[in-house]
């Protein structure tokens, strides 16, 4: 077999590794003949649902009325503005499709030996060689990528010329002409490629449409600074705390966050980390300004902006931010504690709380560990029984109406009640608990305002046995017709008991829910009334008990009440 001269030869191995080194992933060019000016974006604040308030600026070019900004993060409907001094006369901003040219490197031999069909080639397989010319067969559909749901991204459109898609299609099959005939390979038998005298097309070029923004002036405004501020999803914050247990009396509380970016590259940004309950009637409607959605699909979204829309978004929106409070550890801290602290005050603007973070740099697709702060807060180690109102909303008595094999045993939740010193806000996160280095619960810390308590879970208290029930003593029947309901008068007894098989003294908090009137609540007791029982026929109670059981002590609670139960 006859073999190309060696002179200018390229060989090309599976790996493609000496054509494609240096290569980027995709590149996109597009050439207009526009004057553009460059936005960066220079403030994030962060909310907890997926939705980031953006500024970015850039200076506007010389001698130019109309200015490319190209594309941005989606914006949702309302909240899209640009801020310019008056010396720019600004006539509008306009969205259209412009056409991009989108370069990729190949990924496979197959491909490239797809894309050079007409050339000559020397194919070297595990038990033979072939020389031949490259002959064109169908190319495989060029694959769609899926539009951002967050940024303003091409739509890609199919070349005539250049059809071919990046993906790597190993079942494919190729063919090449020789002199003895039609030969057809798979490209996963083809070890080398030698082409001979000049290299091989190794770049895939496709050519794709995406909104791009123009600015219009009424007269050049040369090196004028315009900002562009907006609302867009894709890019959010998650706290979590660290809460060390080793000292008795104080614990250590540390903070980080994490921020999750599927929006846009972020440089040296500067960010905030927002709380609050911000009425944002429209979030989850595209702006037009977009141009991400067709006209039918802006209309249905606008159609169903008015049915409760983004509640759930804001329901942890409203827990408070975390604070940096300054460094108050010694050298001896744990070596899970983590050692950052800061001083750092933040901004309220109306009910809404901005606390600023360190500038950021993040990629798209990437996500961040921040940390926050560290702080020492008083706490207190306690022990929380509740128990359920027997009474439902219809006035039926359901105690002990479970089957047998659902029941289960009462429950005891050994807690952390701790004081937030802080002059603001904790808000809402995962809570972990660590005690000389070693894990011992996580659940999840509530909004707690400053100088309040929160109670946070660690674990169940499985060495506090308790016991509950309640017995009916004396019964009235057909006292009263409420509402066209006849109702009995039900005096009933409740007997509770804990028992403390710890070795050590504990405090344990009791909270009974229960409807009617409290004839006996038992000595150590507060008896609390609540506003939901107004409208009913019973009102609302919540007794509580504050009790210190020592080693294996026992303690007996007894309370009476009456309630009119429905027949």
């Amino acid at each position: 077999m006859k073999t190309p001269p060696a002179i200018g030869r390229l060989v090309l191995g599976a790996g493609l590794c000496s054509l494609l080194t240096g290569l980027s992933a995709a590149a996109q060019t597009v050439d207009d003949g526009q004057s553009r000016a460059t936005l960066k974006i220079e403030k994030l604040a962060l909310f907890k649902n997926g939705l980031g308030f953006i500024v970015s600026s850039g200076v506007l070019p010389e001698n130019a009325e109309t200015i490319r900004i190209g594309q941005l993060p989606i914006p949702t409907l309302g909240t899209f503005w640009v801020g310019y001094p008056k010396g720019v006369r600004l006539q509008s901003l306009v969205t259209s499709m412009e056409e991009l040219e989108t370069e990729y490197p190949v990924e496979s031999i197959g491909q490239l030996l797809q894309m050079n069909a007409g050339r000559k080639v020397l194919l070297h397989t595990s038990d033979r060689d072939i020389e031949g010319t490259i002959l064109a067969s169908r190319a495989p559909k060029a694959d769609r990528e899926t539009p951002s749901p967050y940024y303003m991204s091409p739509r890609q459109t199919r070349d005539p010329n250049f059809p071919y898609s990046v993906t790597d299609h190993s079942g494919n099959v190729l063919l090449f002409r020789t002199d003895k005939g039609v030969v057809a390979l798979s490209p996963g038998t083809i070890l080398r490629a030698e082409f001979a005298d000049s290299e091989p097309m190794s770049i895939v070029r496709r050519r794709q449409k995406s909104p791009s923004i123009r600015m219009r002036l009424d007269k050049p405004a040369g090196g004028e600074k315009v900002t562009v501020s907006y609302l867009a999803r894709g890019v959010t914050w998650v706290p979590g705390y660290l809460v060390d247990l080793s000292e008795p009396k104080t614990a250590k509380f540390s903070a980080h966050a994490v921020v999750i970016n599927e929006m846009a590259d972020l440089k040296d940004v500067k960010l905030q980390l927002v709380t609050g309950f911000p009425n944002i009637r429209f979030s989850g409607i595209l702006n037009p300004v977009a141009k991400s959605q067709s006209l039918s699909e802006f209309l249905q979204a606008l159609s169903g902006s008015g049915r409760g829309q983004g509640a759930g978004d804001y329901r942890m929106m409203t827990q408070a931010v975390m604070v940096n409070a300054p460094s108050v550890f010694g050298d001896e801290e744990s070596a899970m504690v983590p050692g950052y602290s800061t001083a750092a005050e933040g901004q309220v603007a109306e009910d809404l709380y901005f606390y600023p973070a360190k500038n950021l740099t993040l990629k798209k697709d990437e996500t961040a560990w921040l940390p926050l702060f560290s702080a020492e807060m008083p706490y207190k180690h306690i022990y929380t029984w509740k128990i359920r109102d027997f009474v439902d909303k219809d006035d039926h008595y359901r105690a002990g109406q479970e089957p047998q094999d659902q029941k289960s045993g009462e429950e005891i939740w050994h807690s952390c009640r701790i004081t937030n010193t802080l002059s603001m806000p904790l808000t809402t996160a995962a809570t972990q608990f660590i005690t000389n280095d070693e894990l011992t619960g996580q659940d999840v810390c509530y909004y707690t305002a400053p100088k309040a308590e929160t109670t946070i879970r660690i674990n169940k208290a499985l060495n506090l046995v308790a016991e509950q029930a309640e017995t009916e003593i004396d019964r009235k029947r057909d006292v009263s017709i409420i509402r066209g309901y006849h109702y009995d008068l039900v005096k009933v007894q409740g007997e509770l008991r804990i028992l403390n098989r710890l070795a050590k003294q504990v405090s344990v908090e009791v909270t009974k829910q229960l409807s009617g009137e409290v004839i006996d609540k038992g000595p150590n007791s507060t008896d609390t009334k609540t506003a939901e029982g107004l409208k009913k026929v019973n009102p609302k109670h919540i007794l509580t008990w504050s009790i210190d059981l020592k080693p294996d002590e026992e303690r007996k609670i007894a309370y009476t009440y009456q309630v009119y139960i429905r027949d």
